[in-house]
């Protein structure tokens, strides 16, 4: 359903209320049957009120909520667990790493006994 525009308020002059900002026709509530004019631009319903109670709007959640279950949402990307295989020993890769290292600097070797 479309929206329905009423025209802008000017006053005597012809100008209008903002003239330092693009005017917009103000909006009327959306709610079939409520004809009160929209406070914010953005905004499709004239109250929380009238936004909770609007049939149209309630067809539509429901319409939503049933596409939405209907089908699952796929992975785009799956984990990927690697593991090591089973003979897999980490006291041996750290002595693998530590084989080029010393306890001591060998410059500080003559002051450990």
């Amino acid at each position: 359903m479309a929206a329905a525009y009423t025209p802008s308020v000017t006053s005597e002059a012809g100008m209008s209320r903002h003239s330092q900002r693009a005017t917009m026709p103000r909006r009327i509530c959306q709610r079939v049957g409520c004809g009160e004019p929209v406070h914010k631009p953005t905004a499709k319903y004239c109250s929380i009120k009238c936004c909770s109670i609007d049939p149209a709007r309630h067809e539509r959640l429901r319409n939503q909520a049933r596409r939405a279950s209907a089908r699952p949402i796929p992975m785009l990307r799956q984990l990927r667990f690697d593991f090591q295989p089973t003979g897999f020993d980490p006291e041996a890769q750290l002595n693998e790493l530590c084989l080029a290292r010393e306890d001591v600097p060998a410059g500080m070797s003559r002051l450990t006994g």
